[in-house]
């Protein structure tokens, strides 16, 4: 290393050693920057200020020369930052910006975003790595927080239509490894648009949280339900028969008739349920929703309160009609059907 003299914009003189020395000096002992140096093994030679203020309050170099991750965090976490290392001292290729999970612990969790670099000797030779990492938690929370808002329903919490076509098509990709079915449940409170008229939309919401939770409760793990919009929700289960279809939608409609109690008040609500089950993978989902949507409507031009497995033949319906579904029903249609 050439030990020149350098000269700042006063009357401050140093050698390049000597500059060096201060900046190293100043970096490691910056409280926010989490910069961490390590040998061949990965075990910490040095770490800076930072580093040790966020490892926990009293602690010390001594506390952590010599150690390596595993002394800190959770196996899984310091196995991959010690493969990530080893990596690096192979090729000499830093990691970048890597958006990673730090498990530590008896302490919660938090998400950092680290870059970590080879470490050479005067004569170029790799001796270690070193690298600095930045806590990223608020960031990470908030995306997956906009995440969230963007596949759920903000009144019930159940996924919403955006959700449910995603995992629909899932579904019928899956269909070709298994022998199951497809059931669809469109489902429509019947005269819903009372309640908001009579006791408020507050009460409404609350009325559409219950039956979101009661539709959940009869459902089995891995199905899905979703609030499809207004007074609607869609439950996709996979099923082997129709058996098994009819028994899911006779305990869909007498959860949805429980007892009700709000405003000091006891009333019920009742449900029409149109259903398609399919087993073909290749098939439109659009086309489903709208045989499952028609097989409610006939589910309430049959009495409501009850549910119509559809037949499938969209065709015999008229134009009109479908013309009014051709997008999935994504503009509202009134209230109280």
């Amino acid at each position: 290393m050439t030990n020149q003299r350098l000269r700042s914009g006063g009357d401050l003189h140093f050698d390049r050693d000597g500059l060096e020395r201060l900046v190293v000096r100043n970096l490691l002992a910056t409280p926010g920057e989490r910069v961490f140096f390590k040998d061949l093994e990965s075990h910490f030679l040095l770490v800076s200020q930072g580093w040790l203020l966020d490892l926990g309050p009293g602690c010390s170099l001594d506390d952590v020369i010599g150690k390596s991750d595993f002394d800190f965090f959770s196996h899984e976490h310091a196995a991959a930052a010690f493969e990530d290392e080893q990596q690096i001292i192979r090729t000499g290729e830093p990691m970048l910006a890597k958006i990673e999970r730090e498990t530590f612990h008896g302490r919660p969790d938090a998400w950092v975003s680290t870059t970590k670099l080879p470490l050479v000797d005067e004569e170029g030779n790799i001796v270690g790595t070193f690298g600095i990492s930045r806590d990223v938690t608020a960031q990470v929370m908030a995306e997956r927080a906009l995440a969230y808002q963007a596949l759920h329903d903000p009144v019930t919490g159940l996924p919403n239509r955006l959700a449910l076509m995603d995992r629909l098509s899932q579904g019928l990709v899956s269909l070709d490894r298994t022998r199951n079915r497809l059931a669809l449940f469109f489902i429509d409170l019947d005269n819903f648009k009372m309640i908001n008229d009579s006791l408020g939309h507050e009460v409404g919401d609350r009325v559409l949280v219950e039956v979101g939770r009661r539709l959940k409760r009869i459902c089995r793990q891995g199905d899905t339900v979703a609030r499809f919009g207004g007074d609607e929700f869609v439950m996709l289960c996979n099923v082997r028969d129709v058996d098994v279809v009819r028994s899911i939608a006779n305990r869909a409609v007498k959860a949805i008739g429980e007892k009700l109690v709000a405003e000091g008040q006891d009333f019920c609500i009742t449900g029409s349920i149109g259903i398609v089950v399919n087993d073909d993978p290749s098939a439109n989902p659009g086309v489903l929703l709208q045989a499952a949507d028609i097989a409610m409507y006939q589910a309430k031009g049959a009495g409501r309160n009850r549910f119509q497995i559809s037949d499938g033949r969209l065709e015999a319906l008229s134009d009109k009609r479908l013309g009014g579904l051709s997008d999935y029903r994504l503009g509202a249609l009134a209230e109280g059907t």
